[in-house]
């Protein structure tokens, strides 16, 4: 025997007492079942002098005809025999001695058994409203009387027999589920149970679980086998009896007694989950309303009676709840093992030296883990959050899924979303600390140091915990129920009392992580869920402050651990909220950030999803950028006791701004997935607006005091503030004992005084260095890293892609808000984004798809907004070469000018038109479009309310030279004046209308060309010219220039006779063959006929002759001067102008013209035609959608105040232009 035991056993009971005496101080338990009624229920059978054998065949003679009278065997019943008290009572005696037989592998002991059990299941169904036809008839006067007497006799079914095969606990376990299934039943069913029934009824399963639970777990016996069966009937029963008999203080102190006692198993905790969630959901449902938590099923709906209602129900659900005493205990192996079963096994055990050591209570772990979460789904359906624990399955909660809005989405059980009504009429904050603050904060501070450094046993501050002594003062609740405050300790002083060292019980500390992990993430859930007019007590917020501080400590380089993990998963809003004090966690939670975003082979439990952690942490880093910049010079306070580990000054918001610019680029370099690099950058954006709008006043606030000196760090920030000058690649040292000054921070040297941040970085090549104290720094970092990550990683994702082309036309518009010009950083984005456009148009057909030609068309759009921001970029030859590049490359598919070489030139009319799509070609065509038409000139003098011309036919024809009349005036008269085309496949209208050269001077022949398309209307005029207007004066081609000046240097005059052939000719000596062919001179044989031809022919050429020596005489005598020709009066103007833009053309006049540029004449005689114009000017150019827009103050509930507030518009004007269209409606638009 091990008595070494008891001692310490009895020194470690106060602890225990604490939750046990509390609520039912004044009242006694009851006994246990079966040494109470012991005596008064044992069967006279036991007294007489006869042998086991013998009593056993008088219980089978007896039982046999029973049994075989109530219809188990045979199909039609006979009532039964018994008629008197004295026969039924004697019966009773032998049946209660048969259930106490041991089950043997013989046949006829097992029958006996089973009949007895039989037996009375039947006439326990006196107690219903219809009794069995052979229940006797004594039962059915007295069904209450004699119904307990089979109550207690049938608690002997359920001992466990010693030394029993498997087989044999195996019929043991189908006839104790045989009579949990009758006494269900008749509970359920029954109208006429008393109170003394519901007592013996509620005694017998309180005696049962503790007969079968109490000992320590031993697989596969029969406490093993009915474990979870007997207790759901347990909890299931005495619900039913808090619905019609209410179980006394007595009944309720006996149960938590013994379900202490039971926590050892993990039934325990898995059936108390359920039935404390299942009367959550009920309680609920009468505070808040039906529709504020919906039951997931029918039968999870019939767990609780529907007659439990009211104060009963709050009554039932707070006394369930606290049933199992404190849950945290469960943690702490020696509180669990302080049983009188485990102290009985360790007695009689010569392997164990302590209780705590049993091998059974190496599964607290897990049951820790169950009961947090069991606590924790309690909190998120008081919450509205959705929660798997009533599915009794574990899913993951609602985490963040975008950069707008709350990151965790209240849903009921079923995952629908809760009406705003529900939510808003929720459980307060502070209510729900004062139910489960403190198992919450115990459990969140498992095997912590404090932040004093000190671990202070819980038992010696128990009997003086105000805690425990009122739940309801908010001002004694604490971080454990067993802390206290000290009397000489102010009020607003933060103390903290861990639980005792748990490693004395024989379990490693990291198996209870989990269950840690549970509570913090339950805690942060409850803080993160505080509205605008809620208030959180300080107590409550100065302890959670510690917990989470604690919780975010990293204990091993490069693990991140369930605490933190949980901590960050929902913590997403927790500095959106606008909880006091909150900024004191900041360095904490960059420390956590940094190793989580930028640790190179991060160790993750693999239980937490590393993207949704990722996201988490994005979500939080977003939430605390814009801290820096509105507190910027005021000091984070730090949390009491750890001043000093980091740096000897407190540290200043200012000086964490680089630290967290740092962080997010960095991250941004290294995430990989969409959702996350998605929110970096809208992070991205907005860190900038704010340095934009904080440093720009700072700037003008220095340059306007010329009579003072400014700081140095107003001097730093004067010299970087929207500067080139600050683009430089420097780093500067810095101390170690704080952090570096604005100035000095580059992208990869605020750092430097941590020494393992090197070995967190997990970028793939080296960072680039830019000082991330101001404006132009963190753009040019953003400039280089966005570009870089669309070229090489993002061009294969569509939402990332879309996102990095938003944010670069982003920044093209604060720049150019700014004045800030920076011409090589702009070149080079207009650079890279024309690569960007090339490289998604040259990849493989297959890869060809709708998302990638609206990543195309988006990044036209951003060079389009780059163009408009900065009209500069249009006068750069480079910038103008590439843009005209890709735009040839949207239009026709291809490139005229690749750069290859060996490559021939190819000309615009040889190449086919083949753009990528239809959408990339329209977008090509609105950056030429934009590019000549409105870089540069908008917004226009007309205003920004259009991007067309304002000017119609009837103007234009007003200023044009052509004779006007009072019919011209007229819409339909002034078009008869244009010729109309149609050209490029009908997707462009052109109105040409031609003008006469007058008579003054320079007036030259003009052509007036009214173009429409989707991108609105646009006037050109085209004047022919044969030289520039700065090279040809004012001389007009109407006068003439009379005849040129002769010219009387006369050169030298060579006078020679002409030779037919060289003079070596005539050398040659002649041979036979020459004389073949005679000369004119020899003479010929001719005839009449010859002579007369050549008579003929003699007579005509000295005619000719003397006709021509007449010309010559008679033009030497006139000597008449050179004139030039007349002047030409009529042009085709508009012939040349189409020619020379490429719409008329031989190729494009042909039929069937695959260029697609052949125009359509249109006839503009119809009197519709000018109506149809009109029509077509009045559709606008750009996309229309309709908002309407509300602000509501907080308090605001009156429909009137709120409609008031539409007032004030000058929210909406900041982001947009405005144009009013109605009495009371703007039209708001963007370029």
């Amino acid at each position: 025997m091990n008595l070494g035991v008891l001692s310490r056993m009895n020194s470690n009971q106060k602890e225990d007492k604490v939750y046990q005496e509390k609520m039912y101080v004044d009242w006694s338990s009851f006994s246990f079942f079966n040494q109470s009624n012991h005596l008064e229920n044992r069967s006279v059978l036991t007294s007489l002098p006869l042998s086991p054998d013998a009593l056993k065949q008088i219980v089978a003679f007896v039982v046999q005809p029973i049994a075989a009278n109530i219809g188990i065997t045979h199909p039609s019943p006979h009532s039964a025999k018994l008629s008197t008290d004295r026969e039924v009572n004697w019966c009773m005696e032998v049946i209660g001695y048969g259930l106490t037989l041991p089950l043997n592998t013989a046949t006829t002991e097992h029958d006996s058994i089973r009949d007895c059990v039989h037996v009375y299941c039947e006439w326990l169904s006196a107690l219903l409203p219809q009794p069995k036809s052979a229940v006797p008839l004594p039962l059915l006067k007295l069904p209450n009387h004699y119904s307990r007497k089979i109550i207690y006799q049938l608690f002997q079914i359920f001992i466990p027999r010693p030394g029993e095969a498997p087989d044999l606990i195996n019929r043991q376990a189908v006839l104790c589920h045989r009579v949990l299934r009758t006494i269900q039943s008749v509970v359920i069913n029954s109208l006429i149970i008393d109170q003394d029934t519901w007592d013996s009824l509620l005694l017998l399963l309180l005696t049962v679980n503790d007969v079968l639970l109490a000992p320590p777990t031993v697989p596969n016996d029969i406490g093993d086998q009915l474990c979870d069966r007997v207790l759901s009937v347990l909890f299931e029963i005495w619900l039913h009896a808090c619905a019609k008999s209410f179980p006394s203080p007595r009944m309720w102190k006996t149960l938590t007694e013994m379900a202490q006692s039971w926590r050892h198993r993990t039934s325990l905790i898995t059936q108390w989950n359920r039935i404390s969630l299942a009367l959550t959901s009920r309680l609920l449902a009468e505070l808040y309303g039906p529709a504020f938590l919906k039951y997931a099923s029918n039968d999870e709906y019939m767990l609780v009676p529907s007659q439990l209602s009211g104060e009963v129900l709050a009554q039932t659900w707070y006394r369930l709840l606290h049933c199992i005493g404190n849950p945290v205990q469960l943690a702490r192996p020696s509180v669990i093992s302080q049983t009188h079963k485990f102290l009985q096994f360790t007695i009689i055990s010569s392997q164990l030296s302590d209780p705590s050591l049993h091998p059974c209570l190496f599964s607290l772990p897990s049951i820790f883990v169950e009961a947090m979460k069991g606590v924790a789904g309690l909190v998120d359906a008081f919450l509205g959050l959705r929660s798997s624990v009533f599915l009794h399955e574990r899913t993951e909660r609602t985490t963040p899924s975008g950069s707008s809005g709350r990151s965790t989405l209240p849903t009921d059980f079923a995952g629908h979303s809760l009406p705003s009504n529900a939510m808003s009429h929720r459980a307060r904050c502070n209510s729900l600390l004062h139910l489960f603050g403190s198992w919450l904060f115990e459990a969140a501070l498992i095997d912590c140091e404090t932040q004093f450094g000190v671990k202070t046993s819980a038992v010696e501050s128990s009997t003086s915990s105000l805690h425990m002594a009122d739940r309801s003062r908010a001002s004694s609740v604490s971080v454990t129920s067993e802390s206290s405050l000290q009397s000489n300790r102010p009020r607003s002083a933060t103390v903290v009392e861990l639980p005792p060292d748990t490693s004395s019980g024989g379990t490693a500390i990291e198996g209870y992580e989990n269950g840690r992990a549970e509570a913090l993430g339950a805690l942060c859930r409850i803080f993160c869920s505080k509205s605008t007019d809620e208030e959180i007590l300080p107590q409550y917020l100065a302890r959670f402050y510690l917990v989470i501080n604690n919780g975010l400590k990293i204990k091993e380089e490069k693990f991140i651990g369930e605490a933190m993990a949980s901590i960050l998963l929902h913590s997403a809003d927790l500095f959106r909220v606008n909880l006091d004090g909150v900024f004191t966690l900041i360095p904490s939670v960059i420390e956590s950030l940094e190793v989580i975003l930028l640790a190179k082979d991060l160790k993750i439990r693999p239980s937490v999803n590393r993207v949704d952690l990722r996201r988490a942490s994005i979500h939080v880093l977003l939430s605390i950028l814009a801290a820096p910049l509105h507190f910027h010079s005021l000091p984070i306070k730090e949390l009491a006791g750890s001043l000093g580990e980091r740096n000897a000054l407190p540290t200043v918001f200012s000086n964490i701004r680089p630290r967290l610019t740092q962080l997010l680029l960095s991250a941004l370099q290294v995430e990989t997935d969409s959702l996350n690099s998605h929110l970096l950058l809208g992070g991205l954006a907005s860190l900038i607006q704010d340095l934009a709008a904080f440093e720009q006043p700072e700037q003008s606030t220095i340059s306007m005091a010329p009579n003072t000196y400014p700081t140095p760090m107003q001097a730093d920030s004067a010299s970087n503030v929207m500067s080139s000058t600050s683009d430089t690649h420097s780093c500067h040292s810095t101390s170690s004992n704080s952090y570096p000054s604005v100035s000095e921070i580059t992208f990869d040297s605020h750092l430097e005084h941590d020494a393992s941040y090197s070995d967190r970085m997990s970028c793939t090549g080296p960072l680039l260095t830019f000082p991330l104290g101001s404006f132009h720094g963190v753009v040019n970092a953003t400039f280089h890293l966005v570009s870089s990550k669309l070229l090489a990683v993002w061009k294969a994702d569509l939402n990332t892609s879309l996102a990095a082309l938003e944010l670069l036309a982003f920044l093209a518009e604060i720049l150019a808000k700014l004045r800030v010009p920076d011409q090589r950083e702009s070149r080079r984005v207009v650079r890279v984004l024309c690569e960007y456009i090339s490289v998604q148009c040259s990849r493989p057909p297959p890869a060809h798809s709708k998302d990638l030609h609206s990543t195309i068309v988006a990044a036209f759009n951003c060079c389009a907004s780059w163009l408009f921001a900065h009209p500069y970029l249009a006068t750069d030859s480079e910038c103008m070469n590439l843009i005209l590049q890709v735009i040839e490359l949207g239009i026709s598919g291809s490139k005229s000018q690749t750069g290859k070489t060996g490559e021939i030139l190819q000309l615009k009319h040889e190449k086919q038109l083949k753009p990528v799509s239809l959408r990339v070609r329209d977008a090509a065509e609105f950056l030429l479009t934009s590019l000549v038409e409105q870089v540069g000139n908008f917004p226009s003098p007309t205003g920004t309310d259009s991007l067309s011309c304002l000017l119609n036919e009837e103007d234009l024809l007003q200023k044009s030279c052509t004779p006007k009349t009072d019919s011209t005036k007229s819409p339909i008269s002034a078009a008869q004046h244009f010729r109309y085309f149609a050209a490029s496949e009908g997707t462009i209208l052109l109105g040409v209308l031609e003008q006469s050269p007058g008579r003054t001077l320079d007036s030259d022949p003009m052509v007036t060309i009214l173009i429409r398309n989707q991108f609105g209307r646009q006037v050109w005029a085209s004047q022919i010219r044969h030289l520039p207007r700065h090279k040809c004066g004012v001389h007009s081609y109407m006068v003439n220039p009379g005849r040129p000046l002769p010219m009387n240097d006369f050169g030298p005059v060579f006078a020679f006779e002409p030779q037919y052939f060289p003079e070596s000719v005539d050398r040659v000596r002649r041979c036979l063959a020459d004389k073949t062919l005679p000369s004119m001179e020899t003479p010929l044989m001719i005839d009449d006929r010859i002579a007369a031809e050549l008579d003929k022919l003699g007579r005509l050429v000295d005619g000719s002759v003397t006709l021509k020596n007449s010309e010559i005489q008679e033009e030497i005598g006139a000597k008449r001067e050179c004139q030039s020709p007349p002047l030409c009066n009529e042009f085709q103007t508009a012939r040349l102008f189409l020619s020379h833009i490429g719409f008329l053309s031989v190729e494009g006049l042909q039929e069937n013209s695959i260029r697609g540029s052949s125009l359509i004449g249109l006839d503009a005689s119809s009197t519709h035609f000018s109506e149809d114009l009109d029509s077509l000017d009045r559709l606008g150019s750009r996309s229309h959608d309709t908002v309407c827009v509300f602000y509501v103050r907080s308090g605001q509930k009156d429909s009137f105040d709120i409609l008031s507030n539409t007032v004030d518009k000058s929210y909406l004007f900041s982001l947009l232009f405005s144009f009013p269209i109605l009495s009371n409606c703007l039209l708001l638009y963007r370029r």
